[in-house]
C-alpha cells in the first residue's frame, strides 16, 4: 500500500494579498497516521502467526496424545503415521471380535435365568397387566357396578401372580427333565398342576 503525500495547496485570504500554507502540518499528521497503520498492520500479521502456531501446536498435541508407543524424540507425527495407526486399531478391533466365542442359545438362556433369579424387580409390564386385571373384572361385573382398582392392590395382584407363575413352571420344567426332555410341554404343565392339587 502506497501512500503519497498530500499536494502543497494553500489557503488565500479575500484581498488576495497573502496565502496561508498547511503543507507542513498536513504531511506531519499524514505520516504519523501513515506509521500508525502500519504499526497496527504489522501487529495484526504478529496476532494472525501466533494463532496460527498455537492452532498448529494443540493439533499436534492432540495427534500425540491419540498415538500409541511412540518414542520421545518424535514430537510431531506426521497424518500419515496417524492414519496407519488408526487403521492397525480397526484391524486389532476386528480380530479382537472374530476371536471371542459365541455362545450358544441354551448358553443364553442359562444366562438369562440366573439374571433374572438375582433380581427382584417384577418380569411383566405393569400397564398391560392393570389393562388385563380391568378387562377380567369387566367380564365379571354389570355396567353399574363400575369397580376401580387401587394401584397399590394391582402391584399386590401382580407380585401375586408371578410368584405363582414362577413356581408352576419350575415345577413344569422339572417334570420335563424328568422325562428327558428339556423342552417343557403342555401335559407337563397340566401334571404339575394335578400334582399341586389344582385340577382342570
Amino acid at each position: 500500500m502506497e501512500y503519497r503525500p498530500l499536494e502543497s495547496r494553500g489557503i488565500q485570504s479575500d484581498t488576495g494579498g497573502r496565502i496561508l500554507s498547511n503543507v507542513n502540518r498536513l504531511s506531519v499528521e499524514q505520516e504519523r497516521i501513515n506509521e500508525r497503520a502500519l504499526s497496527l498492520l504489522r501487529r495484526n500479521r504478529e496476532r494472525r502467526e501466533l494463532l496460527r502456531r498455537e492452532q498448529d501446536r494443540r493439533r499436534y498435541e492432540r495427534i500425540r496424545e491419540e498415538s500409541v508407543d511412540l518414542p520421545v524424540e518424535n514430537r510431531y507425527v506426521s497424518e500419515e503415521t496417524e492414519r496407519r495407526q488408526q487403521r492397525r486399531k480397526r484391524v486389532r478391533h476386528t480380530k479382537k471380535i472374530q476371536s471371542q466365542k459365541r455362545h450358544t442359545p441354551s448358553e443364553l438362556a442359562l444366562h438369562e435365568i440366573r439374571k433374572y433369579q438375582r433380581s427382584t424387580e417384577l418380569l411383566i409390564s405393569k400397564i398391560p397387566f392393570a389393562r388385563l386385571v380391568k378387562e377380567v373384572t369387566d367380564q365379571f361385573t354389570t355396567e353399574e357396578q363400575q369397580l376401580r382398582w387401587q394401584s397399590m392392590a394391582i402391584l399386590a395382584l401382580q407380585e401375586a401372580s408371578e410368584a405363582y407363575l414362577v413356581g408352576l413352571l419350575e415345577h413344569t420344567n422339572l417334570l420335563a427333565l424328568h422325562a428327558r426332555r428339556i423342552t417343557i410341554m403342555r401335559k407337563d404343565m397340566q401334571l404339575a398342576r394335578r400334582i399341586r392339587g389344582q385340577f382342570l
